[in-house]
Formats: C-alpha cells, sequence, structure tokens
C-alpha cells in the first residue's frame, strides 16, 4: 500500500516516517500538537538547555509552536529509522480542554514514561481511523482523538492551551492550509486584516520576513513528504507550488544543503549525518 499522509478536518493527521540515513533537522518548528512513537532507531531531541532520548517504543508529546534541533538515527537492526505521529487540530485540544478539569500546561517537549501495550494499541487504531477515510466516519475519528487525550491526561502530561500567537505563527497557519497557492504579502496582509507595511514590520520584529517564512514552510512540508509518502519528487514540487521541478530542487538544495531524491537513497551508501531543517 502507498504511503501518505492523511488528516481529517478539524480533529488531526497522520503519517508514517520512514528514512535510511541519519538525519539532523534544525530549527523545526512543530505547527500543532503531536504525539511521536518510534518504531525503530532513536530520536534526539534538542531545545534551550533541554535534550531528550527516545529509543524504539518510545512516544514524546510536543506541544505547538515550539521549535527543536532533531536527530533521527536508524536502527543497526533494520538499516531504518520508522515513527508515526498523530497531529492534534489546536481547536480540537482546546474543546477537549473546556470540557474537563483544569489542566497544568506541559514543557515544549515530554517524553512518556514508559508506554505500555494499551497505549501503543490506542495510537496505532487511532491512527488507522484517520486513514480509512472509506468505512470510518468522522464522529469515530473524533471520539478516538479524544481517547489519546485522556491517555496522556493518565501520564499527567497537557497541551497547553493556545499560547503561541505571533505573527510567524499565524502566517504558517494559513500558508500550510493552501501551500500551492501563490501567496503574497498583500494578500495574507489582507487575511489577516492589516496592511503589507505592517506585516512586514511586525514579522522584522519577529526576526524573519515573508518571503523566508513561505520559502521555510514549503521546503519543510516537502521535507515531511519525502520522509511520509511515496510520491515522486516531482510531485511533491507541485504539491508545494513549484511548477518546475529543476526550480524546485535548486530551492530545496539551498534550504536544506543535498538534493530531494537524497532523503530516499539507501542507508548504507551514506555514512554521517546529514544537517537539515524540516518536520521530524
Amino acid at each position: 500500500m502507498e504511503r501518505t499522509l492523511s488528516s481529517r478536518i478539524n480533529v488531526g493527521s497522520t503519517a508514517h516516517v520512514l528514512h535510511t540515513q541519519p538525519l539532523m533537522m534544525c530549527h523545526i518548528t512543530i505547527d500543532e500538537p503531536t504525539i511521536i512513537l518510534v518504531r525503530h532507531g532513536r530520536k534526539i531531541i534538542r531545545w534551550a538547555q533541554e535534550e531528550i532520548t527516545l529509543e524504539a517504543g518510545d512516544a514524546v508529546v510536543i506541544g505547538e509552536g515550539h521549535s527543536f534541533d532533531i536527530i533521527n538515527t536508524p536502527s543497526p537492526l533494520t538499516g531504518t529509522y520508522e515513527a508515526s505521529w498523530l497531529s492534534f487540530c489546536a481547536d480540537f485540544v482546546q474543546n477537549y480542554c473546556f470540557m474537563h478539569a483544569p489542566r497544568m500546561s506541559m514543557n515544549e517537549a515530554n517524553k512518556m514514561a514508559e508506554p505500555g501495550n494499551s497505549f501503543r494499541q490506542a495510537f496505532y487504531h487511532t491512527a488507522e481511523a484517520i486513514t480509512d477515510t472509506e468505512n470510518i466516519p468522522e464522529s469515530i475519528v473524533a471520539r478516538r482523538m479524544e481517547e489519546m487525550l485522556s491517555w496522556l491526561d493518565e501520564y499527567r502530561i497537557f497541551f497547553a492551551l493556545k499560547q503561541h500567537t505571533g505573527l510567524a505563527i499565524k502566517i504558517r497557519k494559513l500558508v500550510a492550509a493552501d501551500i500551492s497557492q501563490d501567496w503574497n504579502t498583500a494578500q495574507v496582509a489582507a487575511e489577516l486584516g492589516m496592511s503589507a507595511t505592517t506585516l512586514r514590520r511586525h514579522l522584522h520584529a519577529e526576526n524573519t520576513s515573508f518571503t523566508h517564512l513561505v520559502t521555510d514552510i514549503r521546503m519543510c512540508r516537502a521535507l515531511t513528504l519525502l520522509q511520509v509518502t511515496d510520491l515522486s519528487v516531482t510531485r511533491i514540487s507541485l504539491e508545494v507550488g513549484y511548477e518546475n521541478p529543476s526550480k524546485f530542487a535548486a530551492r530545496f538544495r539551498t534550504r536544506f544543503g543535498f538534493s530531494p531524491s537524497l532523503v530516499r537513497v539507501s542507508g548504507q551508501a551514506i555514512g554521517n549525518l546529514a544537517a537539515v531543517s524540516g518536520p521530524a
């Protein structure tokens, strides 16, 4: 079966990450509340003065809007790094929180303490529901996603309610919702109810620019698609808004330091960590 990135509107998404080379991914912004379950290999997550190491079977819970450096290392036994993730729409998490007891905010990333087989089965059950759009209705998917939030309650790990309201975060959400569109400053400014000049000034205050932000969103989405789907590089270039595959490949190489096809090269041909920035 072809690998794909599956999502349900206003609920969440899931995918299975697979690559055969070590990857070091710098300054990755996680756009939605996410649970990652490592299946093969090792994951290291670093931010500020913190570091988390996860082995096969471990899980980590990551809050919305935080940035990390991540190292994924393939297992010497399987030759692959593999992980599955569930991402929740922020509004879905917020609605769940309003229906339950007061909750404490979590850290940027929390490693779960020895997740058991029951948790992992619930995780895969939920991922299957998101993927099976023909047989499982939205209402059942929502209940299973709520079950995963209930599991986090049991582990005393809670997603923080919306705290990341900077302009860059708002633009990331807007552009990511229709990433292939030919976005421009005036269009996005109008969507956000401000002038183009004000938008540029606020982004400058956040140490970024509109062009850099949109390019980063597209390149990071491309890297995600390379890791979680079997789409061709040409198809991925179209998915992220580049009609010219050569131009896309050049931009990708500039962003990450290597060509898109390298992500799918056999691990036996790669000996060192490749420094990249993108989704994990």
